[in-house]
């Protein structure tokens, strides 16, 4: 299991670097008595508690505490630092969590959960790099794993709400090592590799991406606890960065950093997006100034979250790449018929990846997990004769006008290479002669001088759409609201009455 690989990696390059971050650098044998520390913390004072939530940035700590968490036998539960107190606490009642691993830093959240009636146990308090005194266990790991069959329940990774409220996606030990080793395998990543660590680590894909993969691996991971474009330009040339995951927003911003040179990414051997779709402008931005192919890819919470992902190798425009090894897709119609390559339909996943579940909530797991095992992703997508995905929208997304199926995904592709805009966001709204039309919100670059009309930009739309997907109206927003990765939350777009 994942957990074992990790802390064999203590035993077998102990002294070699593991974790670099704002704080400290931390090698393998620092990393895995930190977790020793944290399982034997938790077995003295949680008592039979089965879950402990972390509130804690991306750093050698988080990873630290994930691992004695789950050392001890114990589920985790990372939680969202973005979130107000009100709706983190909401989070912690629904997960049934007692206990919360965090650090000091985070000055109202913490005071919340306690006056909320959480024991909160701060980091610094724990010794996070072990003592001198710990350090004769360097020549091996005493403590003993605790039991762990492959169903088990790992982690516990709450959802953005992009679609609703949060659920908690219950993954177990085999969704998590078998994504970790295919993932491995697909990229062909080799131990010597350093990655970069920016995604928070309650999202799936900065777990996974950012630790279990490369930790299991022995690779080096360099964590940021905040996005900076010219502070990510400044460590990849630092530390040598072989491998960037990053959200589309991320690149975007690195795009837009007019004191980023060519030169700062020359290290960067697999530019990875995922989290939100990758537009073929930024795409063609990225590689005009920094001279690399943004390699997409496509997941979900509930898959753990590695469904597909391109690679330099087998790389194709638009594609989110050929799915994991043990990955199975299905593309169907309306009626649950399989369709054919290059026809659009609801993407179903099936492998051992997809989660066991969400917690305690039987009603939303049957209304997307089958009992034959497939998962249905409200995803529309095809698959091109050579088994290449492609991600077309959301099918609750998808807007009916008047008969006419649209897309928003379509219309927002050309909204943003409109001149100046940075992101555009188009959602349906009910029309009395025509059951639904589209609109559009749009985010203006801050520099810009000369605000566009929304008859410009209608026009411009119309010069390369079929007509009748010409947002009826342009609505233009100081900022899009946004979940913790940078996904927009279309629900939060309100019409002005």
């Amino acid at each position: 299991m994942l957990l074992e690989k990790i802390l064999v990696q203590g035993e077998q390059r102990g002294s070699e670097t593991a974790i670099i971050d704002d704080r400290r650098s931390v090698t393998f044998r620092q990393l895995s008595l930190a977790a020793d520390i944290m399982a034997g913390h938790l077995d003295r004072g949680t008592g039979d508690q089965d879950k402990i939530g972390l509130l804690l940035p991306q750093s050698g700590a988080f990873a630290a505490a994930f691992l004695g968490v789950r050392w001890s036998g114990r589920i985790a539960v990372p939680l969202n630092y973005l979130l107000r107190a009100a709706e983190l606490i909401a989070v912690c009642r629904d997960a049934g969590l007692k206990t919360i691993v965090t650090m000091r830093y985070f000055q109202e959240l913490a005071p919340a959960l306690r006056q909320a009636g959480y024991r909160v146990i701060f980091m610094e308090d724990v010794s996070f790099i072990a003592p001198a005194t710990r350090l004769r266990r360097a020549a091996g790991i005493k403590r003993r794993l605790p039991p762990q069959r492959p169903s088990d329940v790992a982690v516990i990774i709450y959802t953005s709400g992009t679609a609703g409220e949060p659920k908690g996606v219950m993954l177990t030990n085999r969704n998590l090592d078998s994504n970790a080793a295919a993932a491995i395998e697909h990229a062909r990543f080799q131990q010597q590799l350093s990655f970069l660590g920016i995604l928070p680590m309650f999202h799936t894909l900065g777990l996974m991406g950012c630790l279990l993969a490369p930790l299991s691996l022995g690779c080096r991971v360099v964590y940021q606890a905040r996005f900076s474009p010219m502070a990510v330009c400044e460590v990849i040339s630092r530390h040598q960065i072989e491998v960037l995951i990053a959200v589309p927003t991320m690149f975007a911003m690195l795009v837009r950093a007019k004191d980023a040179p060519r030169q700062a990414l020359s290290s960067v051997r697999y530019a990875i997006s995922g989290g939100e779709p990758l537009s073929a402008s930024l795409t063609q931005e990225f590689h005009a100034k920094f001279g690399l192919t943004l390699l997409e890819g496509f997941g979900l919470t509930e898959t753990s979250p590695l469904v597909s992902f391109s690679v330099p190798w087998a790389h194709r425009p638009g594609s989110v790449g050929r799915p994991l090894r043990d990955v199975q897709l299905r593309i169907v119609d309306e009626q649950e018929r399989s369709l054919g390559p290059n026809q659009d339909g609801e993407l179903w996943i099936k492998g051992p990846n997809v989660m066991k579940g969400y917690y305690h909530n039987p009603a939303a797991t049957a209304a997307v997990l089958r009992e034959d095992g497939w998962l249905k992703t409200g995803d529309l997508a095809h698959l091109d004769a050579d088994g290449f995905l492609y991600i077309t929208g959301r099918k609750k997304e998808m807007i009916i006008m008047a008969g006419e199926k649209i897309m928003p995904g379509e219309i927002e592709e050309v909204l943003r290479q409109y001149p100046g805009v940075l992101l555009a966001a188009v959602i349906g709204v009910k029309d009395p002669q025509r059951g639904e039309c589209p609109v559009a919100f749009l985010q203006l670059e801050p520099e810009l001088k000369e605000k566009p009309s929304a008859q410009e930009i209608r026009a411009f739309v119309r010069r390369q759409l079929a007509p009748y997907k010409t947002p009826r109206d342009i609505y233009f927003v100081d900022a899009m609201p946004r979940s913790a990765t940078g996904k927009i939350l279309k629900r939060g777009l309100q019409v002005p009455d």
